[in-house]
């Protein structure tokens, strides 16, 4: 199992206030923002790759 590690990213300054704007707008913690936005986006990023059944398979194994 893996151990749960902060993932940092870097935002240039305009995706910054955006992001912090729409935390606020939405009155979520950052974190929150951050995941949803993530799997919203992960999987159109998977699948411009051709990476979806690699992504799926790789979690079946994580589960297993």
């Amino acid at each position: 199992m893996t151990q749960s590690k902060i993932v940092q990213m870097r935002l240039l300054p305009p995706e910054r206030y955006l992001f912090t704007k729409l935390k606020e707008l939405l009155g979520v913690s950052e974190s929150s923002l951050s995941r949803d936005i993530y799997w919203v986006g992960l999987p159109a990023f998977l699948a411009q790759r051709g990476l979806t059944t690699w992504a799926q398979d790789t979690l079946k194994t994580f589960s297993a």
